[in-house]
């Protein structure tokens, strides 16, 4: 059962008393099924293509865990495993168009998954041998997730070099809150529907230093009486990915027409002023 409680009035009681604050946190609970779970995800599990479901952001998750997709059976030469892992099959990280094409292929390998970070996956090789082999990550699943702007840059060259540096502990690391144990946050860290509890620091800083302007309409707006009218964006819908990447400066007007935002419905008079604005801004430039 999830519980929402909100403590910034004890804490600031707490600050008017002038007293300090506890490190004490609440230990993660886990059940002896979620342990033994992710004991086996860091070896590996044999699993079906419908055993992998997408999950916060697209990312590929078993059973609730965030996980990383493989074919063991490479058909690879052990040499190539060895020497050429760009050459082989790639794993993968997120829905992205290849998973969908093995979804509607109906495909049968036997795919594996696996929470293991240090970038080394227990394959067979053409001759059906066992062993350790390092693979490359897929292009598709980077492209999806915008990994470091991979999906932005528009050279072959700056796009292999992301491509070859990918590093699982940091993309684990990066996605690390959309998946976790109860309690993990703590009272001042801990999503409040959704955003993080610092979500208004965040934005804030965001908003300042993309200087106060909507990136759609190049309305800037920085007078303080109307910066609740310029909004910061979550482009792909996952309201706790606070990667710069991931976070767009809107007017309230931009922002109500990006898919599904039709919750935000600016009144006239916040109309009236967006456009004043915009009209000086067009003239000072």
């Amino acid at each position: 059962m999830k519980l929402d409680a909100d403590f910034r009035r004890l804490r600031n009681l707490l600050h008017q008393m002038g007293a300090e604050q506890s490190n004490w946190r609440l230990p993660p609970f886990e059940s002896t099924t979620t342990k033994r779970l992710r004991t086996d995800l860091g070896k590996g599990i044999q699993v079906t293509i419908a055993d992998v479901k997408p999950g916060r952001g697209r990312l590929l998750t078993h059973k609730g865990e965030q996980v990383v997709l493989y074919i063991k059976d490479t058909r690879q030469s052990s040499y190539v495993l060895r020497h050429y892992p760009e050459r082989a099959r790639r794993f993968h990280i997120y829905e992205c168009a290849t998973i969908g094409q093995m979804r509607r292929s109906n495909r049968f390998e036997r795919y594996v998954v696996t929470t293991r970070q240090d970038g080394r996956f227990t394959v067979n090789d053409f001759d059906g041998i066992e062993f350790d082999a390092r693979l490359r990550v897929c292009k598709n699943c980077l492209w999806a997730i915008d990994w470091k702007g991979y999906s932005r840059i528009w050279n072959a060259q700056k796009q292999n070099k992301i491509w070859n540096r990918f590093d699982l502990r940091d993309f684990f690391a990066t996605y690390q809150t959309f998946f976790h144990t109860m309690p993990r946050h703590s009272d001042q860290t801990s999503p409040q529907g959704g955003y993080v509890a610092r979500w208004s620091h965040i934005s804030g800083a965001v908003k300042k230093k993309r200087e106060w302007r909507c990136e759609k309409c190049q309305v800037q707006i920085s007078k303080f009486q109307h910066r609740n009218l310029l909004h910061v964006h979550h482009k792909n819908g996952v309201t706790s990915d606070n990667r710069s990447e991931n976070l767009a400066v809107l007017c309230k007007v931009c922002h109500a027409r990006q898919p599904y935002h039709g919750r935000i419905k600016p009144t006239q008079e916040e109309r009236r002023i967006i456009e004043d604005l915009r009209r000086q801004t067009q003239t000072i430039r």
